[in-house]
Formats: structure tokens, C-alpha cells, sequence
């Protein structure tokens, strides 16, 4: 359960500062209204006779990309957010169409290219599995010399940083410069996403951003994959991949989410073992991104780790089950409201 009630949230939640960079990202996701085998087919029949329509299936365009996620719902959710890219003129005016009206403010560089994504989000029983085909613009080469001094001062104000994605390929640059110049007292949230990709730079970020010697990230987040990769230990289950992890940078906060549980630990130790909510999935783009933002906000407020998980696992859930951005309220009242996975079955 959550124990705060929502005047006394909303009232904290105006005092905070976050910041998020750097990848942004126009989603164009495909709903292929067909199972896999079934897609699958299509796409041989239309091959084979040289190209053409599959037609049914629905397409929706989103601001997305790890960091454009997390800046969304930490909006949604009220949070006073910044969030800060490099992009195209094209991207800055998508950027402000999808982050303002949630209330994000945003500092954009129009020196680059945009980054887009195209993602096939395809039926798996009740959930649903995507496939991402991602063009990563200047989200590629985001380097902590790409940042404006106005960028610099917002993030040395801010009483937490969260980095994504290693699709960046300066993101070991970005991330140990930020934990270099930033006061001790800033969380720095770091979520490098699907690794599968980026094999060889593992041992790198290991090196460089989990052993800095100045300042380690105050929390890492992922699923099962990434970090049995980041753990360097294929072989291990993800329970024991995190739990190998904490031992070996006991000063980290290690959070995994899964589809139907999430797991925090530190320093070798289990901190909570919480259940997800039991729900039917609409949209699954995004759900480790609005769990990222659920954990920073409930840490921010003041509950304690457990309270935390569940506040971040409702925040996913309400997210991917109705396709839309919860509020605080929407929130709290969907966690006292839902019931969650029971472990014992």
C-alpha cells in the first residue's frame, strides 16, 4: 500500500526539481492487430510478390524515447521536470508539442537530427512484446560537451538527474562528466536500456560510470536482460545478476522491474520483492520508462523503499493498461483500488 495521502504528495511533489536528457524520440507504433505467426505470413506473401499493403493495422505517433518517457510521466504525474536534448528544428517543435502541455519545460538545441522510432507492438497472451527499428539522429553523439551553459546550471540545480539510453554512443562521456560537476547531494538516476546492441561497451560503463570515483549513480534501473549483460554473468539468474551487482557496487541502488514483479536491492541485500498489478496490457512501449519516473517520484517524496516499488509499479500499470498518462491522483487512487499478482500461485 501507499500511505501518503494526495494533499500531502502534491505539496512535496511542487518542491522538487528534475531534470532528464537525452533522447527523444517520434515513436510511430504499430499495432498489427494479428498474432505473431499470423504477421509473420503476411509479410512473406507480400515479399515474396515483391512488396505491398498489409492492411488493418493501427498506427499511433508518441513522443518517445527512454528519456522523452520519463519526462512525460514524471509531467503527468506533477512533477516540475526539465527536459533537455539535442534535435532538429523539426524535433524542438515536436518536443514542445508533446512535453508543454504536460507541463515539461524543455531546453532544446535544433543543431541535430531527430530520432525516430517505428515500433511493431505484437500480441503475446495478455501481454504484448514490441520490436523496435530505431534511427537514433543526434541521440547518437549526445556528449556532456553538446551541453549549452544554460543546461549545465539547470542540471547543477536539480535535486535529481535522470540519463538514458545507450543508444547514445557518448554516453559514458555524458554521464561521468554529469557526476563530476554536479553537488553530491543530486541523485543521478541512470538507465541504459537494451544492451543487447552494445556488448563491447559494457565493460566501459562498468568502469567508468558504476566505479566513478567521484560521485556513483544513486540508482540504476532495468529489466532482466540488461542486467544480466551489466552484471558481465549470462549465466545467472536476473534475481542473482542484481543481487551480484550490489554486492560489487554496494553504494548503488539497484531496481529491477518485470512484468510481474520488481525487485530492489543494495549492498547484497534484497530491499523489497513487490508484486505487479494484475492487469490486461493496452500499450507496452514505455512501461519500464513510467516505472523509471514512478520510482524517482515515490523515493522523492519520502516513502519508504517497498511504498516506492508499489508507487512505481502503479504508475506503470495504470500507464500500459489504459494508454494514458496517470496523474498523482489517478495513481494512488488505481493502487488502493487494484490487486496485484499473488506469488503464492
Amino acid at each position: 500500500m501507499i500511505s501518503i495521502d494526495f494533499e500531502t504528495a502534491i505539496s512535496k511533489i511542487k518542491q522538487l526539481k528534475m531534470t532528464v536528457l537525452p533522447d527523444f524520440y517520434l515513436d510511430i507504433i504499430i499495432d498489427p492487430t494479428m498474432s505473431y505467426n499470423k504477421l509473420k505470413s503476411e509479410m512473406e506473401t507480400v515479399y515474396s510478390r515483391g512488396g505491398g499493403n498489409i492492411l488493418g493495422p493501427k498506427a499511433q505517433f508518441i513522443a518517445g524515447g527512454n528519456g522523452g518517457n520519463v519526462a512525460k510521466t514524471l509531467g503527468g504525474l506533477g512533477v516540475p521536470t526539465i527536459f533537455l536534448c539535442e534535435t532538429s528544428p523539426l524535433g524542438k517543435q515536436l518536443v514542445e508539442f508533446f512535453l508543454h502541455p504536460l507541463g515539461v519545460k524543455t531546453l532544446v538545441s535544433t543543431t541535430g537530427e531527430i530520432a525516430s522510432s517505428v515500433i511493431l507492438e505484437i500480441p503475446h497472451g495478455s501481454n504484448k512484446h514490441n520490436v523496435m527499428f530505431c534511427a537514433s539522429g543526434s541521440v547518437a553523439e549526445f556528449s556532456s560537451e553538446k551541453l549549452t551553459p544554460e543546461q549545465w546550471r539547470v542540471l547543477k540545480e536539480s535535486h535529481v538527474i535522470a540519463i538514458t539510453n545507450a543508444q547514445n554512443f557518448q554516453m559514458e562521456n555524458l554521464v561521468e562528466t554529469i557526476l563530476q560537476e554536479v553537488p553530491p547531494s543530486t541523485v543521478v538516476s541512470v538507465d541504459f536500456s537494451d544492451l543487447t546492441p552494445h556488448l563491447q561497451r559494457i565493460e566501459g560503463f562498468r568502469h567508468r560510470i558504476l566505479e566513478h570515483p567521484t560521485k556513483v549513480p544513486s540508482f540504476i534501473t532495468g529489466n532482466e536482460t540488461e542486467f544480466q549483460l551489466l552484471a558481465q554473468k549470462p549465466n545467472l539468474t536476473p534475481e542473482e545478476a542484481i543481487q551480484h551487482l550490489s554486492i560489487t557496487y554496494p553504494d548503488i541502488l539497484f531496481g529491477l522491474h518485470m512484468a510481474k514483479k520488481a525487485e530492489i536491492w543494495k549492498d547484497g541485500e534484497q530491499l523489497t520483492n513487490t508484486p505487479c498489478f494484475n492487469i490486461s496490457v493496452l500499450k507496452a512501449t514505455g512501461a519500464g520508462d513510467s516505472w523509471h519516473a514512478g520510482f524517482l517520484t515515490g523515493w522523492q517524496l519520502g516513502l519508504s523503499i517497498p511504498e516506492t516499488t508499489v508507487f512505481a509499479n502503479a504508475v506503470a500499470a495504470y500507464q500500459i493498461s489504459t494508454g494514458e498518462i496517470g496523474t498523482l491522483k489517478d495513481v494512488i487512487d488505481f493502487a488502493k483500488t487494484s490487486s496485484c499478482y499473488d506469488f503464492a500461485t
